[in-house]
């Protein structure tokens, strides 16, 4: 029940994202409302969901790996659902920023003499936020595409074709979170911009065996490849992998 509700929250990350905005301008306009008696109610609510939204990204991290992949006609790829886990901490920094943003526009408004901190404060979570938004609005991650694998991150990207990967061994899980990856030909591999993770491809909100041996299923069978991002391919993958 716990993975078919994180699944949810990675379909409908979207609404949820524009929820938790609206819920954080709430919270934001209520705290420096200045009614004394309605303060404690606001803030121990926003305490409770910012804890619980933090309970949530910490499980979604650790135990949200599921052997799905999910067809993008349009790229065309295969690529793995966005990490639910971000959903969460992107929900967390928009509540915190709802209390601290309020809180030093009522500074500015009010002329105190610090006022300029409150200005660096509030250009400093705007960044924070827009940086959240991006990584969680935007579908990042691992893709599989007829010409390769595809690792997009909000500021870079590594494109490895299937030629340059090593026959005899592709790719294998690396714990949990990510698959290293083994070049016959790194020459062929291109990186762009700021991306951590060295060669290795990230396995957030994706079992990572199962990535591994869908790298390897396509390297070793190349005749597979041009129906990759297809619904009909993505049935015989997923009936390949039950076996």
């Amino acid at each position: 029940m716990l993975i078919t509700a994180f699944t949810a929250v990675a379909r409908w990350r979207r609404p949820i994202l524009l929820a938790a905005l609206v819920l954080a301008v709430v919270f934001g306009v209520l705290g420096e409302s200045g009614e004394r008696g309605a303060w404690f109610p606001v803030f121990a609510v926003w305490v409770g969901s910012t804890m619980l939204l933090l309970v949530l990204s910490l499980v979604a991290a650790f135990r949200y790996h599921p052997a799905v992949l999910v067809a993008r006609p349009q790229e065309p790829a295969f690529a793995a659902r966005p990490n639910p886990a971000v959903v969460f901490t992107a929900a967390v920094f928009m509540l915190q920023g709802g209390f601290l943003v309020a809180d030093s526009v009522h500074d500015i408004l009010d002329g105190e003499e610090l006022w300029g901190l409150s200005a660096i404060i509030i250009g400093l979570w705007v960044f924070v936020l827009i940086l959240h938004w991006r990584l969680t609005w935007g579908w990042f991650g691992v893709q599989l595409r007829p010409d390769g694998v595809y690792d997009r991150q909000p500021l870079g990207s590594l494109f490895i074709p299937w030629d340059a990967f090593a026959r005899a061994y592709p790719s294998a899980p690396s714990g949990t979170q990510r698959v290293a990856l083994y070049y016959e030909r790194p020459e062929l591999v291109r990186s762009r911009g700021l991306r951590p993770g060295g060669p290795n491809a990230p396995a957030a909100g994706i079992d990572a065996a199962f990535l591994a041996r869908t790298i390897n299923e396509y390297v070793a069978h190349p005749e597979y490849r041009s129906a990759i991002g297809t619904e009909a391919e993505l049935r015989r993958l997923t009936a390949a992998a039950a076996t």
